[in-house]
């Protein structure tokens, strides 16, 4: 009895590794993280320090003191607060259709047997596979003045002048969805296919009908998924330069073109400095406030 119970106290400490040896995992752990944080702080933090300190500057090049009148100018002004509104107008209606489009989506793809799924899952990814230019473009063949749409409603005899549907924020949009619904159809199928086929048994069984059962179990275990693809989708649509400007034709401004503008066009560094550091802190509260409320929502 005696030798049973000395066995049994022994066991965790001789299955406890010795500290040497957890030493030697974190230290190696650390050689492999090194060299993605090195190129991260690199390629984001050194830039973002650079621009910050740009947008102090009262003027660039050659400056002569500090100020945060340029950041005035554009928290105050109508014209850039409209941009900022529209900017982040833009990617909360992509996100959300995105979301709304992709969940079905991803639902078949992670729990279908079906064998055409296959097919379905090459067509997602296909996409990915072209140019965002060459995307876009392509969307201009068809929403353009002489594009396919047009076209097929001239010959049906509904119109007789063509229908403006570029150069305004729908078009955009419309880009944007077809752009970033993979990245979120990708995001919410990897986290449905781990939710227990059990769970929704068992809300059947309990007499849950199907929406109930999508609502109260379904939906609440694919959130990691729709959150990640969320932040994915939200901050492309935040930086999008190119869809904004072909879709959109001048007519539907946003900061990047802003900011491309103000640096390129202009040759104002230290306000499109101003305006790029604005874009990421604003978008960096739209993220720690969406992650807060994906917190309490956890809790609840």
């Amino acid at each position: 009895m005696s030798t049973a119970v000395s066995g049994s106290t022994d066991v965790p400490f001789a299955s406890a590794p010795p500290r040497r040896i957890v030493h030697r995992r974190t230290f190696g752990l650390g050689l492999l993280l090194a060299p993605g944080l090195l190129i991260l702080t690199a390629g984001l933090l050194w830039p973002c320090l650079t621009m910050l300190q740009v947008s102090l500057q009262d003027r660039f090049p050659d400056p002569t003191g500090y100020t945060l009148d340029h950041y005035r100018a554009v928290l105050t002004d109508a014209y850039y607060l409209r941009i900022i509104g529209r900017t982040f107008l833009l990617a909360g209606v992509v996100t959300l259709l995105t979301a709304v489009l992709g969940f079905p989506v991803a639902w078949y793809l992670a729990r279908s047997s079906s064998r055409r799924k296959h097919l379905i899952f090459l067509g997602i990814i296909a996409p990915l596979l072209v140019s965002i230019i060459v995307r876009t473009l392509g969307w201009t063949i068809i929403l353009g003045n002489e594009g396919l749409v047009n076209a097929i409603l001239r010959g049906l005899g509904v119109i007789d002048e063509p229908l403006k549907l570029m150069q305004g924020f729908w078009s955009v949009v419309l880009g944007m969805v077809h752009i970033l619904l993979p990245f979120m159809i990708l995001s919410v199928a990897a986290v449905v296919g781990k939710i227990d086929r059990s769970c929704l048994e068992a809300a059947t069984v309990l007499g849950a009908d199907p929406l109930r059962r999508f609502l109260k179990v379904a939906l609440p275990l694919s959130v990691q998924g729709i959150a990640s693809g969320s932040v994915i989708v939200f901050c492309l649509t935040v930086g999008a330069f190119v869809t904004p400007v072909m879709l959109g034709r001048g007519q539907v401004s946003v900061l990047a073109v802003t900011i491309h503008e103000q640096m390129v066009v202009l040759v104002d560094w230290p306000t499109g400095a101003a305006a790029a550091m604005i874009l990421t802190s604003g978008t960096l509260v739209v993220l720690a406030a969406y992650g807060l409320f994906l917190r309490r929502h956890a809790r609840r």
